[in-house]
């Protein structure tokens, strides 16, 4: 069960961005939306199962949802700029860095020589398995590098959206603590992202993410339990597996022209990643 409730983000988080895309919403309004699906399903699971509302917990938390918004709403740019197939696995491979080897080092997750050799391995894997996955060749109109604006677009948001995981487990914040607070944050930096915006939000977009916020808050929650169940270092990278669902999904639904070599290069690349995978979800402290 541990595991199973590990690969509920898998689904949710691959699934969200094809969602988002498909409303066919502007960044803010895909933020938007998804912060209020986000924020109700937050006071509904408080109203059934209350958590501690402590300052200092609640203050931490609120923090991690200004992290995720930032960003988020950068990944939402991201997509506008270059496809989702190109994007998620960028963004993902910064988030492993980032989450797995500050849960290791920082936390102290892996103590044994045979974690650290396991856990590097594994790691090397999903990471060659994101650059397989994110190939794109002439068919996808790359045959120069990505801007720089674009490359440090994705590094932010990589970075920020490492930081919203990381910060509430570095304090010890137990799960359904971390929701609501988490949330607020959330929705006060959609509201300050609006009042900056020049252009008003459309009402119709807005409340198509509504299912993009649910999606989304099923994956973060059962994503902290795993967190306590299995440890951050096994229980993120699992949870990163996501970047077959979003890549393969957002190719075939947007119908995204791909070469013989191009396939190759992704099934290749989802195999390895599903290896690294295998390979640190052995790792529980």
């Amino acid at each position: 069960m541990d595991f199973l409730t590990a690969f509920i983000p898998v689904v949710g988080w691959g699934v969200m961005p094809i969602l988002a895309y498909m409303t066919k919403a502007s960044p803010r309004e895909q933020l938007t939306g998804t912060v209020i699906g986000a924020v109700l399903f937050a006071l509904c699971l408080y109203i059934i199962q209350p958590a501690s509302l402590a300052p200092i917990p609640f203050g931490i938390s609120f923090i991690s949802g200004i992290f995720w918004a930032a960003g988020q709403l950068l990944q939402f740019r991201s997509f506008q700029k270059v496809s989702a197939s190109i994007a998620i696995p960028v963004i993902c491979g910064l988030q492993l860095i980032g989450t797995t080897l500050f849960a290791a080092l920082i936390l102290g997750e892996w103590i044994t020589g045979y974690q650290y050799g396991m856990g590097v391995g594994s790691l090397l894997c999903i990471l060659a398995g994101v650059l397989f996955t994110s190939y794109q060749g002439k068919s996808a109109g790359l045959s120069k590098p990505l801007p720089l604006r674009i490359i440090m677009m994705l590094v932010c948001s990589g970075l920020a959206l490492s930081s919203y995981v990381v910060i509430n487990q570095y304090f010890n914040i137990l799960e359904l603590s971390i929701i609501l607070p988490q949330s607020l944050g959330m929705l006060c930096s959609a509201i300050v992202i609006n009042l900056k915006g020049k252009h008003r939000l459309r009402f119709s977009p807005v409340l198509r993410n509504l299912s993009t916020g649910l999606v989304w808050s099923i994956a973060n929650l059962a994503l902290f339990i795993s967190n306590g169940l299995i440890g951050m270092a096994a229980s993120f990278p699992i949870s990163q597996a996501s970047i077959a669902i979003a890549c393969v999904g957002s190719i075939l639904i947007f119908k995204e022209k791909k070469s013989s070599q191009e396939w190759i290069a992704i099934l290749v690349g989802i195999t390895v990643l599903m290896i690294g995978v295998g390979m640190i979800s052995l790792l529980k402290p």
